[in-house]
């Protein structure tokens, strides 16, 4: 399998949009970079920043239009770069048309199941809709509703949701060139409306999100769409390997990985033998959904080199990841905007979290806007965090 280096931009932390981001193509391509990925730029409320999708095929005019879109794709496409879009596949905003005019494609219930939780702060997965007078069940956000992909035995697969889905993929593909998407939690698809309980490790296992993914992408052709997807497995190895073999995809992240690193300092090695040698890994250290980690006590430069020299084949970076940046300070990030940055901070703060316990963990730490001017003070510094990385990367690709 051939070495890929994807580099993740997440949207929101750029305040010049689209344009400020096509500025940054050629710091990436320094990197040597194969593909960029972007966490949603699709039109939002942004109640989750942007994984609550309100139209799959339009740029939230925040970041700028489609034809900037166009014009990234292109110039990514010049340096040998090719463009990844995150699609969600559990839920939608409940501002999406589908939300009221195709009600059939979410999950109702007259009697919600009580002992269904919220993944973000473990209170009820059902919300009442005044409209219709039923609850529908949200995994995540109240304001992202789960879209109902089987019938209520589990066994017929609702082929018109794989149409709508076939549809956006090609609008993507064909239209705007774009070369891939990174799946977002698929294993939430996992739902057995037969259970009185659902909590976070009964989705892991389950065979609705390879049949749902199988059905969207079918096993790989030319010019297929390069595929990764998020994967929880707390067993490292078992679960990204049915993953990686059932289904079309390249590669798979464990997300769990940071974890085993959030507390107290330990040794790489274990952990990281416990991933690599699964088929198909793609490996990261930080992303939106985590904190800096500089900030869980670990060096840089040390950091990075056990990342490039963990012999993983495939590496995710996570943008300013190269820079060594930690997670800001309460000054630059007020607890008004970890709540705003973080749906899941906010949430569980409402539930009576600790705002200052939150923080620690917040993945608001990793949504502030990156540091432009620390770009060009590592550039001429030889002995930066910058150019240690390329300098990895240089050797990863060699050997």
């Amino acid at each position: 399998m051939a070495k890929i280096l994807v580099y993740q931009l997440y949207p929101i932390a750029w305040k010049t949009g689209l344009k400020g981001m096509i500025e940054m193509i050629p710091r990436i391509a320094k990197l040597d970079v194969d593909y960029i990925w972007f966490s949603p730029l699709y039109f939002s409320p942004r109640y989750d920043q942007g994984y609550d999708i309100a139209d799959y095929t339009m740029i939230d005019p925040r970041f700028g239009t489609i034809d900037e879109f166009d014009i990234f794709a292109e110039i990514a496409h010049r340096f040998g770069i090719g463009v990844l879009m995150d699609l969600v596949l559990n839920h939608t905003s409940v501002r999406h048309p589908w939300f009221k005019k195709n009600p059939e494609y979410y999950c109702w219930s007259r009697n919600p199941i009580i002992g269904w939780e919220n993944l973000f702060n473990r209170q009820s997965a059902w919300e009442y809709d005044r409209n219709r007078d039923y609850y529908y069940l949200h995994l995540f956000h109240p304001k992202q509703a789960d879209l109902r992909w089987f019938n209520s035995q589990g066994k017929e697969l609702n082929m018109d949701l794989v149409k709508e889905f076939k549809s956006i993929v090609n609008f993507w593909t064909k239209l705007h060139k774009e070369d891939g998407f990174r799946l977002d939690v698929p294993q939430s698809l996992n739902k057995d409306f037969s259970k009185d309980t659902l909590s976070f490790s009964d989705l892991l296992c389950g065979e609705y999100a390879t049949k749902v993914i199988n059905a969207i992408f079918p096993p790989k052709q030319e010019n297929s769409p390069f595929l990764m997807m998020e994967c929880f497995d707390p067993m490292f190895g078992p679960i990204m390997e049915k993953y990686y073999k059932n289904t079309s995809v390249d590669y798979v992240l464990n997300v769990l990985l940071k974890d085993e690193f959030l507390d107290k300092k330990r040794d790489y090695s274990e952990a990281f033998k416990r991933n690599v040698d699964v088929n198909g890994l793609m490996l990261d250290l930080e992303s939106h959904d985590s904190i800096r980690f500089p900030s869980r006590r670990f060096e840089p430069k040390e950091s990075l080199f056990k990342l490039f020299n963990s012999g993983a084949e495939g590496i995710c970076l996570y943008q300013g990841q190269e820079l060594g940046l930690c997670n800001p300070t309460k000054d630059e990030l007020p607890d008004k905007l970890m709540l705003e940055l973080d749906a899941q901070t906010e949430m569980r703060y409402l539930a009576g979290g600790d705002l200052d316990e939150l923080r620690k963990t917040s993945r608001a730490n990793a949504r502030v806007p990156i540091p432009l001017g620390e770009y060009v003070r590592q550039e001429v510094d030889e002995h930066s965090v910058l150019n240690y990385t390329r300098h990895l990367v240089d050797e990863w690709r060699m050997h």
